[in-house]
């Protein structure tokens, strides 16, 4: 499945309401996407790819787009974008870089893209829509996570304070907790520090290791976390 497919199967999630909200046509539509690249042909997807980024920056209704790559597994590529409305992603879709792109990713991804529709989570510190600006030294965190029904509630408290907290940091460029779209009980934190100093210093907050002890307790299984580094345009 091409990112193209994915995000059409997708778009239908973009109409579910986030959880204690009704669905707005004028709701911002943001989406991480997976793209697992075949190591061998890396070299050729990466300028198809920049080019992507850089003519969907500059395309009416984007909010932002970047590109990141797993630190442990540097073929594996993670899309964060975010839209005005569901027809200016639409709009975007149709673009010759995109249609190239689409083309190039049914012989050089290694398995399905996977593209999650996200919205705000209630009860915690919104979105603040700033646009992450592509640098070298920028340490971005991705990390899912599948919660137990019953503990929900309580997930969704852990990170209440924990969000004002970390964002006070004046090196901290975003920290922000998004439902998955259809999944009721998925979850996905992105967070991103200036360097990889600022990201030490936050994982030494005390707020932050009091997290890490009681969130295991309330998930169905372990969190999935990812390191990734900017893939510059």
């Amino acid at each position: 499945m091409t990112r193209r497919q994915a995000l059409a199967t997708m778009a239908a999630c973009a109409a579910i309401p986030a959880i204690g909200h009704a669905a707005a046509r004028e709701t911002p539509v943001r989406i991480v996407t997976v793209l697992p690249v075949k190591p061998p042909e890396l070299t050729e997807f990466l300028p198809v790819m920049k080019e992507n980024a850089r003519v969907a920056r500059a395309h009416p209704g984007n909010q932002a787009f970047s590109v990141f790559m797993d630190t442990e597994s540097p073929a594996t590529l993670y899309l964060f974008e975010s839209w005005d409305s569901l027809p200016d992603l639409a709009d975007f879709m149709k673009t010759d870089t995109q249609q190239a792109l689409a083309t190039l990713e049914q012989s050089t991804l290694s398995g399905e893209a996977l593209s999650l529709h996200l919205s705000d989570v209630p009860d915690t510190p919104a979105y603040n829509g700033s646009p992450l600006e592509t640098t070298e030294d920028a340490q971005t965190l991705v990390v899912r996570f599948q919660v137990r029904p019953q503990e929900r509630a309580a997930f969704i408290a852990a990170f209440h304070d924990v969000i004002p907290i970390v964002r006070a940091d004046r090196h901290t460029e975003a920290y922000d907790l998004f439902h998955v779209g259809g999944r009721p009980d998925n979850f996905i934190l992105l967070g991103r520090w200036h360097d990889a100093a600022a990201y030490e210093k936050y994982q030494r907050q005390p707020s932050i290791r009091k997290l890490r002890q009681i969130l295991p307790a309330m998930l169905k299984r372990a969190s999935e976390r990812h390191e990734l580094h900017d893939v510059t345009v």
